[in-house]
């Protein structure tokens, strides 16, 4: 368990600073390899509760799937987006077996308020009239669903990551279709790997809440 994690910060370190430097080769190798350590992470620790443990797997796979397409020497932006939309899901089906709703819950809606004003009204009017508009509105709609149901666990590091993870998407579909920026791929790739990790941490044995 401590390994995979380790192999994880150490792998998220080196991607990022790829990312900083320009260094797609070794974002091609760093990025990926901290999916499959926290998928070793995921598939070994004891969680709570155990039955989560197929959905957070499967929720880490599609996102390494994910990951993949949208690699810059890939950019399969449908395929990445279609990936993780499954994962989302497969992310709603683990946190719905961990419900516990609370003042948690709220807060998770308040932030999902500030996300849709921040990231989803320029986005959405940005992509009208786009072949695009469909997979990236059920996306954001399935996000939503992501955000609500992670709060609702009572947990407040699944809610967290499910926030950062949002944070992070709400960035990518900004920096596409809204105003390209090159300085925001640091912050993309740092907020979706706490949030994943977050997400991860959260249902461990022992983790707060659980």
């Amino acid at each position: 368990m401590i390994a995979w994690a380790l192999l994880a910060a150490f792998a998220a370190g080196t991607d990022w600073m790829a990312v900083r430097t320009g260094r797609s080769r070794v974002e091609g190798v760093a990025k990926p390899a901290v999916m499959v350590a926290l998928i070793g992470l995921a598939a070994t620790a004891d969680l709570e509760p155990a039955s989560v443990r197929p959905w957070i797997v499967a929720a880490l796979v599609f996102g390494l799937v994910g990951d993949l397409a949208l690699l810059p020497q890939v950019d399969r932006f449908i395929v990445g987006l279609g990936s993780f939309l499954v994962g989302h899901l497969a992310y709603v089906v683990a946190f719905g077996l961990t419900w516990d709703p609370g003042p948690l819950l709220a807060a998770g809606a308040a932030g999902l308020v500030l996300l849709l004003a921040w990231f989803g009204r320029p986005i959405e009017r940005s992509i009208r009239g786009s072949s695009l508009r469909v997979p990236v509105l059920a996306y954001v709609a399935v996000t939503c669903v992501v955000i609500v149901a992670g709060s609702g666990t009572g947990r407040w590091v699944i809610a967290a990551g499910a926030l950062a993870f949002a944070l992070s998407d709400g960035l990518l579909g900004s920096d596409r279709f809204v105003s390209p920026r090159p300085d925001r791929r640091v912050w993309i790739h740092v907020l979706y790997h706490v949030g994943q990790a977050a997400i991860v941490t959260g249902v461990l044995a022992g983790a707060p809440g659980s």
